[in-house]
């Protein structure tokens, strides 16, 4: 009898990237991204262009962020999420 829970594994550029929990909900890629740029210190204009999205989008990531991690403000929300933006390297974005 087959078990119905194993999985193949796949290679890693095959996986997707998958949201990090957080107690007020789930840190997606796409927020990881923004976070890891805004610790380099790249001013929201900025995250947009290396982004290829409006600035009023990385702020509406930015609320969302902030909402997620019970943050105030960038400072705060860096601080709270630290972990998360030291292990991706900014410059694949």
């Amino acid at each position: 009898m087959r078990s119905l829970f194993i999985t193949k594994p796949q290679p890693a550029s095959q996986s997707k990237p998958t949201a990090t929990p957080f107690s007020n909900g789930h840190i997606t890629p796409r927020e990881t991204e923004i976070l890891t740029l805004m610790a380099e210190g790249a001013l929201n204009k900025q995250i947009a262009s290396r982004l290829g999205i409006s600035t009023e989008t990385v702020k509406k990531h930015l609320r969302n962020i902030y909402q997620k991690t019970g943050a105030q403000n960038k400072i705060e929300a860096l601080n709270k999420t630290r972990w998360l933006t030291a292990s991706t390297p900014a410059n694949q974005y």
